[in-house]
């Protein structure tokens, strides 16, 4: 298969057009921001001119919503990929930002926008009972870009035209996909994945790459040296903290949404749930994931490295119905990843190390899932201590309907303060600290849920990797 490009894409603005302002919130500032309708819904369209003297550009929207409070905000993503970023940055050319709205049908009011805290668009909001929304998105650069040559382009990016109603035409896009879903919880988020640029500070790549795990027993599970101490309630990762991490996105059209978390294992191996691939009608294939490595933020422009995918193998165990019990995909990279301080794997469970933990027994787990303010992900990573638990105490924690996914090759794990993965953390790893040397023990497969958030005051299912170690080293890739 041919290993997916994140650069040289133009914006694509897919099946919209103008549509008609009846029945339509007033717009105070229609110079930067207007409807346009979306499978035959509603979305916002702004174009900010950003400052490229910053490194972070932050853009604030806050809207008005007739009606009582709504689960969730809507979200605020960028109509652009990096190239075209780079280009309009340092071209002083207005950036393309799209609002999705939380509730079908229901068109808010944009009331409020401000770039880096200055306010540049301001209306009235609706009067009571109405709700107040709030989006925000942070654009940030390693250096300003307006130091950066320009990049060439073939063509010019697509912009946005005012058009006679009567020539209006649609463009196709493919349907948003579904989220893959376990008992009671939701599994992924939809942000656009960041691309390739090169990393910062410049780093020293291994010069030979491990070719077995003996090998891999000599770089695996250290950390660069991190100055704070130590997804859900967490605190944020620092970049070269946790270097195994990873970020898994799904292309969608020309358009790349947060999948699930994933792990790190070797130069050519990801190990992430298989749930995040294959559950219900759901089956998405190699060809369209992608890996984002060595980044802590899953905003388009920062550090780090990002592959294909060119081989995706699930645990031949691996069952929907009850999928816990061994819930591993394993993702084979379209090209061999260079170790550095950023970028390098956790080691894996052998024989050296305890198989059945006792209770209260310390690990870890961190990703960009849900936040306890109800917010899809977290630009920046979070990590949090989690206590394993017993699977007997997990049972008496758990419904009857639930309990039916702790199997012999699961393993538990709760915090007393309710913090742990939320939706869009699974795939991530469970991870051990043992004498200073990180190894992975499980994947993050199942969350109690309640109506709006996740229900983190009661234990988080994982299936263990050591019960499938001999699968795993069996089926890797080196």
């Amino acid at each position: 298969m041919c290993q997916v490009k994140l650069f040289g894409f133009l914006i694509t603005i897919l099946q919209i057009c103008l549509i008609s302002s009846q029945n339509l919130p007033f717009i105070a500032c229609p110079d930067l921001f207007r409807y346009l309708e979306y499978n035959n819904e509603y979305i916002g369209h702004l174009q900010l001119v950003l400052d490229n003297q910053n490194t972070d550009n932050v853009v604030r929207v806050e809207l008005s919503q007739r009606g009582r409070r709504t689960s969730e905000p809507g979200s605020l993503n960028f109509l652009e990929n990096e190239e075209s970023l780079k280009f309009r940055l340092s071209n002083n050319e207005p950036v393309n930002y799209r609002i999705d709205f939380p509730t079908p049908g229901v068109v808010p009011k944009l009331t409020m926008v401000s770039i880096n805290g200055e306010v540049v668009c301001q209306a009235k909001p609706f009067g009571a009972p109405s709700t107040r929304l709030s989006l925000s998105r942070t654009l940030r650069t390693t250096v300003p870009l307006a130091a950066l040559p320009t990049p060439e382009r073939s063509q010019p990016p697509l912009r946005s035209q005012e058009q006679d109603p009567s020539q209006r035409s649609r463009q196709q896009q493919p349907p948003p996909r579904p989220r893959p879903q376990g008992p009671r919880f939701e599994s992924t988020t939809r942000t656009p994945p960041p691309p390739p640029p090169p990393l910062v500070p410049p780093v020293q790549a291994t010069k030979s790459v491990p070719r077995t795990i003996g090998q891999l027993s000599g770089v695996c599970g250290r950390e660069k040296t991190i100055q704070t101490p130590f997804i859900h309630n967490g605190i944020e990762v620092e970049r070269g903290q946790l270097p195994w991490m990873a970020a898994l996105f799904e292309l969608v059209g020309r358009d790349y949404n947060f999948l699930c978390g994933g792990t790190l294992i070797s130069a050519r191996t990801v190990i992430s749930a298989a749930h995040c691939f294959r559950f219900g009608s759901r089956s998405l294939p190699a060809e369209r994931t992608t890996v984002s490595l060595g980044r802590i933020s899953l905003d388009l422009i920062s550090p780090g490295k990002t592959s294909g995918v060119s081989l995706l193998l699930l645990h031949q165990d691996y069952n929907p119905n009850v999928y816990t019990d061994a819930d591993l995909a394993l993702l084979q990279l379209t090209e061999t990843i260079q170790f550095n301080d950023y970028i390098k794997p956790i080691c894996l469970w052998n024989e050296n190390f305890l198989l059945d933990l006792p209770s209260g027994y310390k690990s870890y787990v961190a990703g960009w899932g849900e936040d306890e303010k109800g917010n899809r992900n977290t630009r920046l990573a979070k990590m949090t201590d989690t206590d394993i638990i017993t699977h007997s105490e997990c049972r008496g924690n758990l419904s009857e309907e639930n309990a039916r996914f702790i199997t012999s090759h699961t393993i538990c794990a709760s915090n007393a303060q309710a913090s742990g993965p939320c939706s869009g953390d699974f795939g991530g790893g469970l991870m051990l600290q043992e004498e200073d040397i990180w190894m992975l023990r499980g994947v993050v497969s199942a969350g109690q849920r309640m109506t709006n958030r996740c229900n983190l005051t009661l234990p988080v299912i994982y299936t263990d990797v050591a019960k499938h170690i001999e699968w795993l080293l069996r089926s890797m890739w080196f």
